[in-house]
């Protein structure tokens, strides 16, 4: 990398700090309800060959990429308050990862500074892990990008009810510089997942039917995102009222 790369990059962290999230009580909140959806035809999914342990991973999975219901609910997508400051208390902090089937469970996942990734293994063979940030910039900044993302945990789990906890950091928290955190294992290639570290409660995942809620939202003037790993990033602007519901509906089709 070059110097003046180097001095980009730190600056990055000293310009660009994460704004630490502020608890307080929530007084005449409103709520955001809505949905995810893609209203063309369904992309075909990936189907992934596999070459080793296959007597407990089988021959071959399906990538699962695209899951959407018949009515064209996405599920597995990330919908979040962006760069909220202050509000509701979090109700569980920590992210649970748990492998089984030689698949990562669940594929999307949400976790919050000051907590925990939980990590478990649910199969009777060897697992690794490992959790890799992104980070958006060292692609610009590097004449070496990495791939993968920079590994912030790799850890082994050896057998069958094997459980690791390892505490999520204020610098592994999503931003449109870092990035979110992809799950990978070197020893099961094809093995997946993401997770987003918020340092707010304002974030969740959409259900089977591409749902979701985020509710206790202090009154005031919103950027929402969205996250899919097949359609990447879409957001809109909302206005939070006090005791009103608001409907947001996202199209990733479009």
């Amino acid at each position: 990398m070059k110097r003046f790369g180097i001095s980009l990059l730190f600056s990055l962290f000293i310009v660009s700090p994460i704004l630490a999230y502020e608890l307080a009580e929530v007084k005449d909140s409103g709520s955001i309800k809505g949905h995810v959806r893609f209203s063309g035809p369904v992309p075909v999914d990936e189907v992934i060959k596999i070459d080793r342990d296959t007597e407990v991973c089988g021959n071959e999975q399906k990538a699962g990429r695209f899951i959407i219901s018949s009515n064209g609910g996405v599920k597995n997508a990330v919908v979040w308050i962006e760069g909220i400051e202050r509000g509701k208390a979090f109700s569980s902090p920590n992210v649970e990862i748990m492998i089984k089937d030689c698949r990562i469970v669940p594929l999307v996942s949400i976790g919050f500074v000051g907590g925990n990734f939980v990590l478990r293994n649910e199969d009777p063979l060897l697992h690794t892990i490992q959790l890799k940030l992104s980070l958006e910039y060292h692609k610009a900044l590097s004449q070496r990008p990495l791939e993968d993302g920079a590994t912030i945990y790799n850890i082994a789990l050896p057998r069958k009810g094997t459980r690791v906890e390892k505490p999520i950091k204020k610098y592994h928290a999503y931003s449109k510089e870092t990035g979110y955190i992809q799950v990978k294992s070197n020893a099961h290639p094809w093995l997946r997942g993401y997770i987003f570290v918020f340092d707010h409660p304002y974030g969740t995942v959409t259900d089977d039917n591409g749902s979701f809620m985020i509710d206790n939202i202090p009154p005031g003037e919103y950027t929402i995102m969205v996250w899919h790993e097949a359609f990447g990033l879409k957001e809109k602007k909302i206005t939070i009222k006090g005791g009103r519901v608001e409907d947001v509906e996202f199209d990733l089709s479009k």
